[in-house]
């Protein structure tokens, strides 16, 4: 009587969907571990440079990151250029919050990076300021500079 369950279509049904679930559930990615988020404070300066709006990182020998942001057009040194950063595994989402202020213009923002060890980032960084964003594949390691300018977001 027992033996007569192996006899059943709905066995063999019941069996395949628990494996299709074993195998879902095994195969699942990790979520990347926690969240991390920051808000960072950048450096204003006047560079001089006529440039369109473009984001910069470049690998320092220490093992940070040197971010700088060109193209700040209608800013000046009273203002401010702050950055939400959220960090979550290998994922770098940054977004750009400007506020304006009375002074000398400026033209670019820079911070150090130094939550980034020597792995491969990828890089979003959105700034509403010019309706753009940037996004790459950044892996630091020493001697690396990339310049990417924004894409209409």
């Amino acid at each position: 009587m027992l033996l007569a369950i192996y006899n059943n279509v709905e066995f063999y049904v019941i069996a395949v969907v628990v494996a299709a679930a074993v195998v879902a559930l095994s195969a699942r990615r990790d979520g990347g571990g926690a969240v991390r988020q920051l808000l960072l404070a950048t450096r204003l300066r006047y560079s001089g440079e006529s440039r369109e709006p473009a984001l910069e990182l470049a690998s320092l020998d220490d093992g940070n990151v040197l971010l700088r942001r060109h193209g700040l057009d209608g800013l000046a040194s009273g203002g401010a250029v702050s950055l939400a950063v959220e960090v979550k595994g290998f994922d770098v989402k940054i977004k750009e919050r400007l506020v304006n202020g009375g002074g000398e213009p400026v033209d670019t923002a820079e911070v150090v990076l130094d939550f980034m060890g020597q792995e491969r980032y990828f890089i979003n960084y959105t700034a509403e300021s010019v309706d753009g964003v940037v996004a790459f594949t950044f892996h630091n390691r020493e001697g690396m500079h990339v310049i990417r300018p924004f894409r209409r977001g």
